[in-house]
């Protein structure tokens, strides 16, 4: 019992400084992948990078590190229609103690292969018996597609907000995306937050079936592996991941995805 203690302490006091080692994935599939988002779009794909909008509706949940004490729970909507696409999205931390809720929307625009988006988020956090305090952050993401190769490069929190005094992570992204095959996929990126050294990613999708695809990734520095599986039946897509790390326990996730 005091071992659950002593981690959920831990896991809160990372959590409040934003530790690059604690980041808190939106899907399933970013649970796989850590956290790149070309390998397998989905409607979590915008709180990644604001340009990549896909059509659909999904629904993820989570215990984080496998503790119950930590739920996390998400909601993603996003249309496409023309050349303009948004997004809103919903992550919510519950604990008995401390509550994080973040709410996301995305305007993005797509020129022939290139996308440019922008997104709005309003993160609030609470303290139980202590404070609540919100924060109005702003991101921003650009995207180039062809047939077989996908780039694209976000900043989370480009005008560096503050919440509470501390500011807030400002997440630098770059991935790119290469269909190796008729059904796979390879991918390679970094994150760069500041305060802390760039983490190096790749990640690896073989569509087995039409009904099912194998999701993989690997981050270095700090180094965590995940894997994950995605089952269509139709336009419902079914996700399920896990995800190691370093100190704590894994990181089951599922999610559910419907195609629009």
């Amino acid at each position: 019992m005091r071992g659950k203690i002593f981690v959920t302490i831990f896991v809160f006091s990372h959590l409040l400084l934003h530790c690059i080692d604690l980041n808190i994935p939106q899907s399933a599939v970013h649970n796989a992948v850590s956290g790149l988002s070309l390998i397998f779009s989905s409607p979590a794909t915008a709180a990644v990078n604001p340009a990549n909008i896909s059509s659909g509706l999904e629904t993820s949940a989570t215990y984080l590190f496998n503790l119950r004490e930590l739920p996390v729970y998400n909601l993603h909507f996003g249309y496409q229609f023309g050349s303009f696409g948004i997004h809103m999205g919903n992550s919510f931390l519950n604990h008995k103690l401390y509550r994080e809720n973040l709410l996301e929307f995305t305007a993005a625009y797509r020129w022939k292969s290139f996308a440019a988006g922008f997104g709005i988020n309003r993160l609030s956090v609470a303290v139980t018996d202590y404070e609540s305090e919100a924060a109005i952050k702003f991101d921003a993401g650009f995207l180039y597609e062809n047939r077989k190769f996908t780039t694209g490069f976000s900043v989370l929190n480009v005008l560096q907000t503050k919440c509470e005094n501390e500011l807030l992570p400002v997440v630098i992204n770059w991935e790119s995306c290469l269909k190796v095959s008729a059904k796979g996929k390879l991918a390679i990126g970094f994150e760069k937050e500041n305060g802390f050294d760039f983490a190096f990613k790749f990640a690896a999708r073989y569509d087995f079936f039409k009904s099912f695809s194998l999701l993989t990734g690997y981050q270095y520095n700090p180094a965590r592996l995940g894997v994950g599986a995605v089952f269509g039946i139709g336009e419902f897509h079914l996700i399920y991941s896990v995800r190691t790390h370093q100190y704590l326990d894994l990181t089951h996730y599922i999610s559910v995805e419907y195609e629009l």
